[in-house]
């Protein structure tokens, strides 16, 4: 029977976490009741409901709207709360259609965050004055993980999870001095990041350049730089109060995580904090229930997961990945374990929030030791 199998994948997503004795690496580095190894917050059904989306000419996104359990949205919700009740019946009356289909599976709370979509896509004057978003998007030969009406303005999904990974580490995004998007691609979390917090001096790096090129010449508020495939980025030692990367440490390999890793303490200030996105042992969960990835890689996974704790494989080839070739650019997956050994002591793990990006990849929030 395939090890997968033997650990009892839910169709609903959820692995079992391994088991961690009281005596062994976890235990020693007292994980401390901060959310290190929770599970996610699920409605009392279990499940977070999966939409059934209607057919649309644009690809959803807001990592598929409506659902039932509690997310917090602080960026969305500031956004939102500059708006007049006009505002809000204005991009109410431009819905029509898959749009107006999507509005009415989407749970109540969540809707604030399609005002902000529909507002920005339909060019509704009072979302753009009032919020700072842009309706820039994008072309199609310039790199952007997500494009269409719930895609204007950027990404609300990711940037609510960077400022609510930051709150549940103790911090306050609207505190920061300096913050850097490492891996920023064509801008679309630092939009309504910078939107939302226009006091924060954002910066954003990538090795693509022509997604550098575009949100440089597009967006206002964030400064913008091409970084290498390898450290040191030019910027100053503890430059920065705040580093985030979505899906990044998702890709590297063992050796390049750890020297980004070496970088990102440089460039982080003592006290400062590093929030990211892992694939763990719920992204062998995530992509087993939906036959996204072989089993018998999946099998793989988990057996290095639990014997080093760490595995990669170098799947985007030679052509690389939009622009980016490295070889140890791929898919990585890494236990809890890893991340604890890696990084303690120059890091304290100050958070661990099993498949809160999307049910899939654990966001990770590193406090920088002195």
């Amino acid at each position: 029977m395939r090890l997968v199998r033997r650990l009892r994948l839910r169709a609903s997503g959820l692995l079992r976490h391994p088991r961690v004795r009281a005596s062994g690496l976890l235990g020693r580095l007292r994980l401390q009741a901060s959310g290190l190894l929770r599970p996610p917050r699920l409605p009392a059904s279990g499940l977070l409901r999966r939409p059934h989306l209607p057919a649309s000419g644009h690809d959803w996104t807001i990592r598929d709207v409506p659902v039932d359990g509690p997310r917090l949205q602080p960026v969305s919700d500031l956004l939102y709360a500059r708006l007049h009740p006009e505002d809000a019946a204005a991009v109410r009356e431009t819905l029509a259609g898959p749009s107006l289909d999507l509005w009415a599976q989407t749970a109540e709370p969540y809707r604030k965050t399609l005002v902000l979509c529909f507002g920005v896509w339909n060019r509704v004057p009072g979302v753009l004055e009032r919020t700072g978003l842009s309706p820039a998007e994008p072309p199609p030969d310039v790199h952007a993980m997500a494009r269409g009406p719930l895609a204007a303005g950027g990404d609300y999904y990711s940037a609510d999870i960077v400022a609510e990974a930051l709150a549940n580490a103790g911090g306050d995004i609207a505190q920061v001095r300096r913050a850097l998007d490492f891996g920023c691609s064509s801008g679309r979390t630092l939009r309504p990041l910078a939107a939302a917090h226009p006091d924060v001096e954002w910066h954003g790096t990538d090795p693509n350049r022509d997604a550098i090129a575009w949100a440089a010449a597009n967006l206002t508020g964030v400064r913008f730089a091409v970084s290498g495939t390898e450290p040191g980025l030019a910027f100053p030692d503890a430059h920065f109060d705040l580093v985030f990367a979505i899906s990044i440490w998702s890709h590297f390999g063992e050796g390049a995580a750890q020297r980004w890793l070496g970088e990102m303490r440089r460039l982080i200030a003592p006290g400062g904090h590093l929030v990211m996105t892992v694939h763990g042992p719920q992204s062998v969960a995530y992509y087993g229930s939906r036959k996204q990835r072989p089993a018998a890689q999946l099998d793989e996974i988990v057996a290095a997961l639990h014997r080093r704790g760490f595995w990669y494989a170098p799947e985007f080839g030679e052509s690389g990945d939009y622009g980016v070739v490295h070889p140890e650019w791929g898919t990585a997956f890494m236990s809890p374990e890893w991340i604890l050994r890696t990084c303690t002591p120059a890091w304290h793990v100050a958070s661990y929030a099993v498949g809160r990006n999307a049910e899939n990849q654990d966001v990770v929030v590193l406090r920088r030791m002195p």
